[in-house]
């Protein structure tokens, strides 16, 4: 996907009064549970895998959380509904939260990374903030999530493409 961040990322309260923010996309934005399982509700759910592999992150995604230099894997995926692109998602795990909080995420594969993220009692979020985005066609809100598994951070951004 060729989606450009076009805001800063902001707490809720801050980016409440965009434009963007229907009441469904609010829903959505504002879901505290896994996204999937809401997907899979409301439709038929697939998951396509872009990439899932060690590569370099961002400034503000290492600020985010809170690492230095850490090897870390960067997963992006494409979630459908009803084979409609519905979120587009990046996870930022660090290596050492693979190795030491829980070995699981290192081989993801096709399964949903926010299936592990609910189903396993030690995981906790930290922060969410939002932010806007584009492509060529149509402009877009998403968020990302720092959580922490047996004190070590990962992130998930979704941008829901509705």
């Amino acid at each position: 996907m060729n989606l450009k961040q076009t805001s800063d990322w902001q707490n809720f309260t801050q980016i409440e009064s965009n434009s963007l923010i229907t009441k469904n996309v609010r829903s959505w934005l504002l879901e505290e549970g896994p996204i999937t399982k809401r997907i899979k509700s409301n439709g038929k759910f697939r998951l396509s895998l872009i990439r899932d592999e060690y590569s370099k992150i961002s400034a503000w995604e290492k600020n985010f959380l809170g690492i230095l230099n850490e090897r870390t894997k960067a997963r992006e995926v494409i979630l459908y509904s009803n084979e409609k692109p519905f979120v587009f998602a990046r996870s930022i795990i660090p290596e050492v939260t693979i190795q030491k909080g829980l070995d699981k995420l290192g081989n993801l594969g096709l399964k949903p990374l926010g299936d592990i993220l609910f189903e396993n009692k030690f995981f906790t979020k930290d922060k969410t903030f939002f932010a806007s985005f584009s492509d060529q066609e149509k402009a877009y809100i998403g968020r990302t999530t720092k959580y922490l598994v047996k004190n070590f951070p990962l992130s998930v951004m979704e941008i829901f493409l509705i």
